[in-house]
C-alpha cells in the first residue's frame, strides 16, 4: 500500500481546537456543535416558582461551598510539599453569571474525561461563566485503577512477520493496577503507601521505556513521585486524584465539590423530602417514563439505560442511596408506607421512621448519625440541573441516559430542564501502531474484492504502479475474453477454450493481488488479542500523555 493510500485510511485526527490548544485528540465528539452551546447557555430560567426559589439559594450555596473545598485541596497540596493551584478560578456571582457544570467519579482520568473537563473549562472562561465540576464520591469502585501496557518478556520468535514500517507486532499486553489500596466508596478510598507507589512507578515506567515511550515514562515517574508525597501526607485517593489533575492543568480553574456535600444542602434535602412524601407515585411515574423512553428509542433490554424501580405491595425502591459514612457502605433506599407511618429501609433494615407528614428538616437526625440519602443514577443530574446548572456537559454515556432525564423532568417537575451537551474524545498511546492495524484491517476486509474486482480501485494509490499496470492488462484481456464468449454462446459456437482463458486470467489476477498483500495480512493475523487490546486501549491514564507531546 502506498503512502498516499495510507494517509487516506489512517485514524481521523481532530484539528487542534482553539478551546483546547494544548492537546491533540482523535474520535472527537461534540454534540451539539460548540457554536450552539452559547445559545443553550442563554436559555430561560426554570418556569416553576418553587424550583426557581430553591435554585436561587442553592446556586449561591454551591459556589461558596465549592470555593471552600478548593481551598481545602490547596491546603492538602501544600502539606504534601506540592505547589498549590494558583490559576484564577472561574467563579463569580451566580445571581448574574451562568453556571456550567460537569462531573465524574474521582478516578484517574483517561482522555475522554480530560477532554470533557478541558472543553467545559474553556467554554466557561470564554463566556464569563462559573465552572463547577461535581465529584461523584458516592459511587463505589477503585479510585486508583488504571490500565497500562506491560512489555512482554518473551523474545520475538524467528519468522514473525513485520510490516515495512516496523510498527508491528507490538510486544505488549494490557495490564491493570492501582494507586489505591481499597475498593470502596470513592469518598473513602485510600492511597497505597509511598513505598508501594514507588515500586508500581518503576514497573510501569520500565514497560513504557521498553515500548519506546520515554516521554510517557518520565512524565509518569514525576506524577507517581507526587502521589507518593500525597500518600505520606495522608491524602485520600479522591483528594490526591483531584490535586494531581489540577497540578498538571486539567480542570485547574474549575470549582469542585463532592456530591455528598451537595446532597446535604437544604435545597437538595427539600427535593428529596418531596419525593419521600409520595414514593409510590414517584416510582410509578419514573417507571412509566422509562418504559416510554425505551419504546420511543427501540430499546428492548429492560436493563437499559438502567433498570426500573422495584415495587411490591409493601413498598417501593427509590433512586437514592443510603450512605453509612461510618461503615463506608451504601444501600438502595426502599420506602414502606403503612397508613400515616413511613419507614425508610436499607438492605431490609429500618434506618428511620416518620409519623404523619415528613418535614423539610426530617432527614437531619439521620445526618447526625453519619447516615445520608443521596441521589443515584439519572436522579443525580436531575438534581444538579434543576438546582444549579445552566448547562451540563456530559460524556457519551451520560449523554445517552440524560435524554431520559429530560423527559422525566418535564413530566414530574412540570418544567423545561436546563440544557445538556456532550463532549468526548480519545487519545491513543500507540497511535501509529493503531493506525497501522486499521490500515491492515482495511486491506483484509476488502481483500476478496481486490482480488476479483481490482479495476474498481485503480487510480486510488492502493496498488503499486507496476502491479496496477499488470492488473490493468489482465483485466482488459479478461473483459475481451468474456465478450468473445458471449458472442460464441449467441452463435452456438463452442466457448470452452475461452472459458479456460477467463479462469486462467482470474487466477493470475487473484495471485498477483495476494502476493502484494499476503505478507501484510499475515502481520495482522500474527497480532495476539492481548497485543490488540494494548494497541487499541483508549483508557490509558492522563499522565501517559506529557503536556508537551503534540501527537495523539
Amino acid at each position: 500500500m502506498t503512502d498516499r493510500q495510507f494517509s487516506e485510511v489512517q485514524c481521523s485526527v481532530a484539528e487542534t481546537s482553539p478551546v483546547v490548544p494544548s492537546r491533540c485528540y482523535t474520535d472527537v465528539r461534540i454534540s451539539p456543535m460548540l457554536p450552539a452551546w452559547s445559545e443553550l447557555l442563554n436559555s430561560d430560567a426554570l418556569d416553576q416558582a418553587r424550583l426557581s426559589e430553591l435554585r436561587r439559594t442553592a446556586r449561591k450555596r454551591l459556589v461558596d461551598s465549592a470555593e471552600q473545598f478548593v481551598l481545602r485541596l490547596n491546603t492538602i497540596a501544600d502539606e504534601a510539599g506540592l505547589p498549590p493551584n494558583h490559576r484564577p478560578l472561574l467563579t463569580g456571582d451566580p445571581g448574574t453569571q451562568p453556571i456550567v457544570m460537569t462531573g465524574h467519579q474521582p478516578v484517574l482520568f483517561h482522555s475522554g474525561l480530560t477532554y470533557k473537563y478541558e472543553i467545559t473549562e474553556s467554554f466557561a472562561a470564554e463566556h464569563n461563566a462559573i465552572a463547577v465540576a461535581v465529584i461523584i464520591d458516592t459511587d463505589r469502585g477503585d479510585a486508583g485503577q488504571f490500565s497500562f501496557p506491560e512489555a512482554s518478556q518473551r523474545t520475538e520468535a524467528q519468522g514473525v512477520p513485520r510490516t515495512d514500517r516496523g510498527l508491528l507486532p507490538l510486544k505488549a499486553q494490557l495490564a491493570i493496577d492501582s494507586t489505591a489500596q481499597s475498593n470502596n466508596l470513592f469518598g473513602h478510598g485510600r492511597l497505597k503507601t509511598s513505598d508501594d507507589l514507588r515500586a508500581l512507578s518503576e514497573r510501569v515506567t520500565q514497560s513504557l521505556t521498553q515500548l519506546g515511550k520515554p516521554a510517557a515514562a518520565n512524565h509518569t515517574a514525576d506524577v507517581f513521585s507526587a502521589f507518593a508525597q500525597l500518600s505520606a501526607a495522608k491524602a485520600s485517593a479522591m483528594e490526591a486524584n483531584t490535586v494531581m489533575r489540577w497540578l498538571y492543568g486539567t480542570g485547574s480553574q474549575m470549582l469542585e465539590l463532592p456530591l455528598s456535600a451537595i446532597a446535604s444542602f437544604p435545597e437538595s434535602l427539600m427535593l428529596t423530602v418531596d419525593i419521600l412524601k409520595q414514593p409510590r407515585r414517584f416510582a410509578a411515574a419514573y417507571n412509566s417514563a422509562l418504559a416510554s423512553f425505551r419504546e420511543e428509542n427501540g430499546i428492548r433490554n429492560t436493563a437499559n439505560p438502567f433498570p426500573g424501580l422495584k415495587t411490591d405491595s409493601h413498598g417501593c425502591e427509590l433512586p437514592f442511596w443510603v450512605i453509612d459514612h461510618n461503615r463506608g457502605t451504601r444501600q438502595v433506599l426502599e420506602v414502606q408506607v403503612d397508613g400515616n407511618v413511613t419507614r425508610l429501609l436499607a438492605n431490609g433494615r429500618t434506618v428511620d421512621t416518620f409519623t404523619d407528614s415528613i418535614a423539610d428538616d426530617s432527614l437531619e437526625p439521620m445526618m447526625l448519625q453519619n447516615l445520608q440519602i443521596v441521589p443515584r443514577g439519572a436522579l443525580i443530574t436531575a438534581f444538579l440541573r434543576l438546582l444549579f446548572s445552566d448547562l451540563f456537559v456530559h460524556g457519551t454515556g451520560g449523554g445517552r441516559y440524560d435524554r431520559f432525564t429530560d423527559e422525566f423532568i418535564r413530566s414530574w417537575w412540570n418544567t423545561e430542564p436546563p440544557a445538556f451537551t456532550v463532549a468526548s474524545a480519545s487519545r491513543y498511546l500507540f497511535y501509529e501502531q493503531r493506525c497501522e492495524v486499521q490500515r491492515l484491517e482495511s486491506i483484509r476486509s476488502q481483500l476478496r474484492e481486490l482480488q476479483y474486482n481490482p479495476q474498481r480501485h485503480f487510480g486510488q494509490g492502493l496498488f503499486s504502479d507496476e502491479l496496477e499496470e499488470q492488473l490493468a492488462e489482465l483485466v482488459q484481456q479478461k473483459d475481451t475474453a468474456v465478450s468473445r464468449m458471449k458472442q460464441a454462446h449467441a452463435s452456438g459456437d463452442s466457448a470452452r477454450e475461452l472459458g479456460r482463458d477467463i479462469q486462467r486470467q482470474t487466477n493470475q489476477i487473484r495471485d498477483l493481488v495476494m502476493s502484494e498483500f499476503e505478507s501484510q495480512v499475515n502481520v495482522l493475523n500474527a497480532i495476539s488479542p492481548e497485543q490488540h487490546d494494548a494497541i487499541n486501549c483508549r483508557t490509558y491514564p492522563w499522565f501517559f500523555f506529557p503536556p508537551a507531546d503534540s501527537r495523539p
